[in-house]
Order: C-alpha cells, then sequence, then structure tokens
C-alpha cells in the first residue's frame, strides 16, 4: 500500500551535500528511527517525495518487517508521512508547535494524523540535523476536483456540510493552553499585519468589501483555536467521511466564526454552487456546528466571514505574486496566481450587490479575432503573436497534457502553463480596447489610473455609496476578469 493522497510522482534527489533530502536515504533513516522504538527490524518498499510548501519538505514512505521481506505479505507494511524543514537548523522549524497543535486536536476529538516521531530540537535523537516529524499515513483524497466530482464520492458529498460543522465545533473546543498559539487579533487589523505590502496595494473591488466590513462588523465569539485554512486540499476525504484535517501550519486564536466563513468561501467551491466547500447548505453546517458546540452561529454573521474570507483570499493572491515578482521564490505557478485577485474582487461586488452574473463567451472562442491588430505585427508578420502564442497552448494540451505518463506534478502545471498563455492571448486581443475605456471612466471619476481611485476611495474622496463610483468599479473589475478568467463572470453567489 503506497500512499497516495496528494500525489507525485517524482522521487527525490537532490545532489545536495550536508544533511540528507533524498528520498531514499531519508526513509532509510527513518526505518532504522522507527525499528528502534518499536523493537522491529524494518525495511523500505517505497520512498518519494509529495507536493509541499516552499520550506517544508513531505516524504510518503512504506515500511516493512524484515522477516516477511519479499514473501508478499503486506500486513506488516507501515506507512508513514515525515514532515521535514531541511532548510532550518534543529530547534528553528517550527514543527513543535504544529506537533503541539496536532495532540490537542486528538485530544479534542479532531481526526489528525498521529504523531509517530518528532524531534525538533538539537539532541542526540535527531536522525537528519534538521527538523522533522514523522506522522501516520491516513488514506484518503485532497484533490477537490475528484471530491466534487467523481461517483465514488458521491456518499460523502451528501454528508460533508454535517461532519464539517461538527469536525470544526471540535477544533473550536480544542484546549489552547498546550497548543503555544498566538492570538490574531482584530481580523480586519491583522489583514494589514499579515499583509501590508498587499493591502496597501489592494484593488479598488477589495478596498469597497474592506470598508463594508470594517463598518457591518458582527458580534465576536468567544476566542478559541482557529485552524485557519479549513477547505477541500487540506482535508482527507474517503467516500463517506473526512479522514483527517491536514496543514495547521496557520492555526492560531481567533474568532471560530473565521474557519465556518473559510469554508463557505466561493473560491473553495471550485465552481460548484452549492455554499458549503460545493457539497452542502450553510444550514447543515450551522446545524451541525450547533450539535457539537451548543451554540448556532447566525447566517449573517457566517456571510460577514464568507466575504472577509473573500478579501483575505485576495490578498493572499497577490502576496504568492509578490513572491514571485520580488524574486524570492520564483514560479509560473505564483505568477499566475496573481491575476485571480479580480475573481476575489467579482466575488466581493456580487456579495455587495454591485455586480451580477455576466455569462461571457471566452473572446478566444471567436476565431474572427484570433489573428489579432495587424498593425502591431510589422513588420514581423506571420504568424502573429496570438497564432505563436496559440500554437504553444496546443502543444501543452494536445501533447503534454494528453501524455499518460506524465506525471500529476507536470499535468498541473501544463493546466497553470495553458491559462498563462489564455491570459496572454486575451490581454493581446483586448487590452487597447480596455485601456482606452479606462482611462475614459477614471478621467469622469477626476481620476488618472487604478491607483489614484484606491486613493481616492480611501480618503474619502469618492464614496462607493454613489452609484458612478461602483458602476465604475464594477466595469474596471469585469474587464480584468474578462482577461484573466472569463467564466468566472457566470458564476452565481449562493
Amino acid at each position: 500500500m503506497e500512499p497516495n493522497n496528494r500525489s507525485a510522482d517524482t522521487d527525490a534527489t537532490d545532489g545536495h551535500h550536508g544533511p540528507p533530502t533524498d528520498a531514499a536515504e531519508v526513509a532509510s533513516r527513518i526505518a532504522r528511527r522507527l525499528g528502534r522504538i518499536w523493537d522491529r527490524d524494518l525495511t523500505v518498499r517505497a520512498a518519494r517525495v509529495l507536493p509541499a510548501g516552499a520550506s517544508r519538505t513531505t516524504y510518503a514512505v512504506v515500511l516493512g518487517d524484515e522477516a516477511v521481506d519479499g514473501r508478499g505479505d503486506a500486513t506488516a507494511d507501515e506507512a508513514v508521512i515525515v514532515r521535514a524543514v531541511p532548510s532550518a537548523a534543529p530547534g528553528d522549524g517550527g514543527l513543535d508547535s504544529e506537533v503541539r497543535v496536532l495532540r490537542a486536536a486528538v485530544d479534542a476529538g479532531v481526526p489528525v494524523p498521529e504523531v509517530l516521531d518528532v524531534s525538533d530540537s538539537a539532541d542526540d535523537d535527531n536522525i537528519f540535523g534538521f527538523p522533522y516529524a514523522v506522522l501516520r499515513f491516513v488514506d484518503g483524497e485532497s484533490i477537490p476536483r475528484r471530491i466534487l466530482r467523481d461517483e465514488a464520492f458521491a456518499p460523502i458529498r451528501d454528508d460533508f456540510a454535517r461532519q464539517a460543522g461538527e469536525i470544526l465545533a471540535r477544533v473550536h473546543r480544542m484546549d489552547p493552553n498546550p497548543t503555544g498559539l498566538s492570538p490574531l487579533g482584530d481580523p480586519l487589523d491583522a489583514l494589514r499585519t499579515l499583509f501590508p505590502v498587499e493591502y496597501a496595494q489592494a484593488p479598488a473591488g477589495l478596498v469597497i468589501a474592506m470598508d463594508w466590513l470594517d463598518r457591518h462588523r458582527p458580534e465576536p465569539s468567544p476566542t478559541s483555536v482557529v485552524h485557519g485554512d479549513f477547505r477541500l486540499g487540506n482535508l482527507l476525504i474517503t467516500s463517506d467521511r473526512i479522514s483527517s484535517v491536514l496543514d495547521w501550519e496557520l492555526a492560531h486564536l481567533g474568532d471560530p466564526m473565521e474557519d465556518l466563513g473559510w469554508l463557505c468561501a466561493k473560491a473553495w467551491r471550485f465552481g460548484v454552487a452549492r455554499p458549503v466547500a460545493g457539497m452542502g447548505t450553510r444550514a447543515e453546517l450551522l446545524d451541525a456546528y450547533a450539535e457539537v458546540s451548543g451554540r448556532r452561529p447566525t447566517e449573517e454573521t457566517l456571510r460577514w466571514w464568507e466575504l472577509y474570507a473573500t478579501v483575505r483570499w485576495g490578498l493572499i493572491c497577490g502576496a504568492q505574486a509578490n513572491r514571485h515578482l520580488d524574486g524570492s521564490e520564483r514560479s509560473m505557478e505564483l505568477a499566475a496566481i496573481g491575476r485571480r485577485s479580480a475573481e476575489q474582487e467579482f466575488d466581493a461586488l456580487l456579495t455587495l450587490g454591485a455586480a451580477t452574473p455576466l455569462p461571457t463567451p471566452d473572446p478566444l472562442d471567436d476565431g474572427t479575432v484570433a489573428t489579432g491588430d495587424a498593425a502591431t505585427e510589422e513588420p514581423h508578420g506571420a504568424p502573429t503573436m496570438l497564432q505563436l502564442l496559440e500554437s504553444v497552448s496546443g502543444f501543452l494540451v494536445d501533447e503534454v497534457g494528453a501524455d499518460d505518463g506524465v506525471s500529476p506534478q507536470v499535468r498541473f502545471r501544463t493546466r497553470v502553463a495553458t491559462n498563462v498563455i489564455a491570459t496572454v492571448r486575451r490581454q493581446l486581443l483586448l487590452g487597447d480596447r480596455q485601456a482606452k475605456e479606462s482611462r475614459r471612466r477614471l478621467a469622469g471619476l477626476g481620476v488618472s489610473d487604478g491607483a489614484a481611485l484606491v486613493d481616492a476611495l480611501r480618503d474619502g474622496t469618492l464614496s462607493a455609496a454613489d452609484d458612478t463610483v461602483l458602476s465604475v468599479v464594477t466595469a474596471e473589475v469585469t474587464d480584468r476578469l474578462l482577461v484573466a478568467n472569463p467564466r468566472h463572470l457566470s458564476r452565481p453567489d449562493c
């Protein structure tokens, strides 16, 4: 049994000197370490790297008893996940904190992986020279597309909202004392603190939403442990249950409604119209939450936190793009996600009633404009820029993406690259006209560009209460989204 949730088919070998990060060597040392702890002779059956964040590396390892090795006896196999921070010195990786949170979660009845071993300090037990934790493998799928569409997951889709509500209630009754978590403080102040650059550069749609949130604050709930990223992608799910809650790096103390709102945010419905992760109703979630917590939040409060989540994700999109732009982590995926902030602007305006769904055809589907403006092609001639980009897109879709031998990681990055090319093609088609219309609209408000519009909204020179101002902001956001992802324009709020 090889762990296959969050799958990646590439083995890890980096060739670096110093502490081992090669999957086979990491697995070998883990086998020796767990063998001593369990008083068993263990051998490595499989080892590979799984996708993870920039600073942490995750290894999937399958171990078996030496005594049955080679006899096909799978009953002795032990599948584990190794979380490691190769870039950190022992004691600096933060895994001790994550393990404390996991153990508190177990005590509260939250389904999480069992911690088998941890070393985040400089002692003789550290087998790598960098922080690591070993967790028992938990079966389940984490890929939202499969969970929301595959027939095998139909039973959990009908019961997801209830199970999620019960689990979140258990998260929020965790004892905070052993976790060592810090309070987040006022949620809107936290956005300014966590994303200072992105908050200062926030586009107009998010600025309007933040102002609305500030003027319509609900009564705060008692402070509790908050997971901070409870959504599809961070949950392991089988055909009939949520088997594990993963990725506790953003856990903190705060208002428990943050978790419920984040789960219901439109971004985490992945194109499906039902509000609770695309699988359930708000009433189902709140009823189940109340059954365990003894307290039923109002739907009005939940919707405030959903809008907050939309704004937060919009700022995170900007923050991730900035990691690429400032050179701290060069990545096509991070660069691409910067344009997704337009989706969050549009969703915020939908929530506030300033925008309506707009069934809009993709400009790339109109073959009459595929060649672009001939004036911009001189003296280069055919093929045009658009035709060149279209040829690369076709290669990625028809050859790379259709190759059965391509790994899931490469297949995903191929989709990202295809979307990036489509965005550039749309901007080549529409950009000049949109720029002229934008200058005309903004001049009518007495501002020169988008940054000046934001400044005027923030200092009160312009107000979103003015229908003319709101219509200009909506038009600006719509144009951005028509280039970045026109399909999103037709997706309703719910």
